[in-house]
């Protein structure tokens, strides 16, 4: 009897636990696509750098995006096997430039 009492204690305190633990993630992780370029464009942006600039496509990720200066733009960083570029693309999926940084 105290065998069955001590697991239901502890069966107890670990749902305590449980319902207290958050799965929600802070407000400052989560993104939101007005801050970001949509992941296929951010894909776009870093394919078009690899072709543009002559490097192994295996080697080009898109690593940050914002909102671009113009509207209806994004700027997507793009890191190269060696050093960074910047391109800018429309919502449309049109690549307005694309330049090495770095």
């Amino acid at each position: 009897m105290f065998r069955s009492l001590g697991i239901m204690g502890l069966a107890s305190a670990l749902l305590l636990v449980a319902a207290c633990a958050s799965t929600t993630p802070p407000a400052a992780t989560i993104r939101s696509s007005a801050l970001t370029a949509p992941a296929d464009l951010q894909l776009l942006c870093a394919s078009e750098a690899a072709t543009r600039l002559s490097v192994a496509a295996s080697g080009v990720l898109p690593i940050a995006s914002r909102p671009g200066a113009a509207g209806g733009t994004f700027e997507v960083d793009v890191k190269l096997p060696s050093g960074q570029a910047l391109c800018v693309i429309d919502d449309k999926g049109t690549i307005v430039s694309v330049a090495k940084v770095s």
